[in-house]
Formats: C-alpha cells, sequence, structure tokens
C-alpha cells in the first residue's frame, strides 16, 4: 500500500485533487457570498475558502490513495481532470464577464434625459452679483471646465463611495457634445435641469462652478438657479481654484465701486490710486487682495494698484470673460 502512494499516478492524484478541492472551495464561497460587502478583504476571505478546501481534499485524497488501488486512482485522475477543466472554464467566464461590464460601465454612454435646456442656452457670460442668488452659496472653490476637444461625453456621478475609485462609479447622467460649425462645439444632449454657471460654445466656454473637491471627482453646480451639484471626474477637463480663475478673465470690477477703493499696497489703510480707468485686468493674487493693470476704452495702459477681491467668503467683484 505505501508503495502505491508512491506511485507517479498516486502524485497525480494528489495535485490533481489538490487543484480540484482548491476551486471547489472558490465555487462555494462564490455562492455563499463570502466576500460580499467586505470590500479590500473579500479576496483574502474568498482565498481562504480555497486553502481550507484544498487542505480537506488533500487529506482525504492521502486516505484514498492508502485504501484503495490503483485503477480506482487512475480513473479518478480522468474524472478530477475533467472535472478542473470544467470549473476552470467557469471561472474563466465568470472573470471575463466581470471585466466586460466594468468596460461597459466604464464606456457606455449613459442617455441624457432629453436636449438641452433653453434654460442653459440664455445664461450670461457675466458672472452678476445683482442676480438673486444668494451670495453665501456662490463662492465655492473655482471653475471647471469640461475638456470637449478631447471628451464627446461628460458623465455625471451620483451617491460617490469616496472610499472607491472613479473606475468603480456608474454615471447617472451626462452631457454629449458634438462638433459645429467653424470647429466649435455644441451641446448635442443633455439633461433638463442643465444650467451652468457659463455657457457659451461659439467662444468654446463651458464653466461649472465647484464646490468640493476629492481625489478623482468635483463637485460641481450643475444648476445655478437651485444649487444643484453633481460629481464629474476630475480629469475630463480643467480645474482651476480662484486665483488661478482670476488671472484668466479679461477684466474684473468692483460690484459696490461707490464703496471699493484701488490701493498702492494690498493693505486697507495704503494709499489709493486715484485715476481714469475703464478696466482693471488681473496681474497677480495674494490672499485677499489682487494686483491688477488699469486701462481705458482703448486698452492703454493707465496706471497700476491693488483692490480687494474676497471678504468673509464673499466675492467683492464680478468679472468678464470675454471684455
Amino acid at each position: 500500500m505505501a508503495n502505491r502512494m508512491l506511485k507517479p499516478y498516486s502524485f497525480l492524484f494528489y495535485l490533481l485533487s489538490l487543484t480540484f478541492s482548491f476551486f471547489v472551495g472558490i465555487l462555494i464561497a462564490g455562492l455563499v457570498n463570502a466576500g460580499k460587502g467586505q470590500m479590500l478583504a473579500a479576496g483574502a476571505i474568498v482565498l481562504s475558502y480555497g486553502v481550507i478546501s484544498a487542505g480537506i481534499g488533500l487529506i482525504l485524497t492521502l486516505f484514498l490513495a492508502y485504501k484503495t488501488n490503483s485503477k480506482f486512482i487512475i480513473t479518478s485522475n480522468f474524472v478530477l481532470l475533467i472535472s478542473i477543466a470544467v470549473l476552470w472554464t467557469y471561472f474563466y467566464k465568470q472573470y471575463r464577464d466581470r471585466t466586460n461590464e466594468k468596460k461597459q460601465d466604464r464606456h457606455t454612454m449613459v442617455p441624457p434625459n432629453q436636449f438641452v435646456s433653453s434654460a442653459a442656452e440664455v445664461i450670461p457670460i457675466y458672472y452678476l452679483a445683482e442676480q438673486n442668488r444668494p451670495i453665501v452659496n456662490l463662492m465655492g472653490l473655482g471653475m471647471f471646465s469640461p475638456n470637449m476637444f478631447e471628451n464627446k461625453v461628460l458623465y455625471f456621478y451620483g451617491n460617490l463611495n469616496m472610499e472607491k475609485p472613479l473606475i468603480e462609479h456608474t454615471p447617472t447622467d451626462s452631457i454629449t457634445f458634438k462638433e459645429g460649425s467653424h470647429g466649435s462645439f455644441d451641446i448635442a444632449t443633455a439633461p433638463p435641469y442643465l444650467v451652468p454657471e457659463h455657457l457659451k460654445l461659439d467662444y468654446d466656454i463651458l464653466y461649472f462652478k465647484v464646490v468640493s473637491v476629492t481625489d478623482d471627482f468635483l463637485e460641481v453646480i450643475v444648476n445655478t438657479s437651485t444649487q444643484h451639484t453633481t460629481f464629474v471626474n476630475k480629469r475630463a477637463g480643467t480645474f482651476k481654484y480662484w486665483p488661478e480663475f482670476f488671472l484668466s478673465v479679461n477684466s474684473v470690477e468692483f460690484i459696490n465701486p461707490e464703496y471699493q477703493e484701488i490701493y498702492i499696497k494690498p493693505l486697507e489703510h495704503a494709499a489709493t490710486v486715484n485715476l481714469s480707468y475703464s478696466f482693471m485686468r488681473p496681474l497677480k493674487v495674494r490672499e485677499d487682495w489682487m494686483y491688477v493693470l488699469l486701462l481705458d476704452d482703448d486698452f492703454n495702459k493707465k496706471g497700476l494698484g491693488w483692490i480687494k477681491w474676497r471678504e468673509e467668503g464673499k466675492f467683492l467683484i464680478s468679472y468678464s470673460l470675454l471684455s
């Protein structure tokens, strides 16, 4: 009997049984949802089922090799080989299906609800503080502009799990873009609630105000009337914090010019600049202060000075993107 346990067909019996038992353990783990809801520990839990099952299978195999005859072992080898092939095919199919589902989730567009709303088409390019919006909700962190040249779809995400990466989230809505005349872009479809901060696509301008940031996502306001927010992929466009954004605008204006001054230094007790000008163009931002170039109607330089652009979480200036 001991000699039979050392025969080559017996070693093959051990190996095949070990493999078969491991697969059976993995199969049982799947049937009882052993790894469900276990986050990163799920893989280890499922693997432990396989290892324990393989250990039990090996012990049983040694017992059978000792108690049975060579014919039984050789026949069992064929049965185990076929069973392993069946289980391997099953697991491979499961893996392939899951991989395809993830790829599909990543690339499949979520059909938008309907064509872009008329509200989005008429949103003005100016940031107007006198609009009936609560100032406290308007500050945010900066502005996000989707890259319409590289991405024809901007996906919206909801109900984020902050512990999971972008790839494990499914979009809940989207905006699609189409190429318009003269190389510009238009919105093809969009949710009916879409009212971004700025929309003027003949100038390739589409901005959403950002109110929070994660490693993968930006929370943006998609309806400036209701302050409704959703999440977008941070890498689907360009995000600029306020100082960087203001340096990209064409000019800024005081919200209350009768009470606001231009200073020679970024200090409220500094001397003021008394020059006639038409436009203020941002040149530098330092904390709550902005260094501006003063221009006349013909955009000739009239002088330089410092203005305060925010105070206690509120804007003190408005801005223009185009003039």
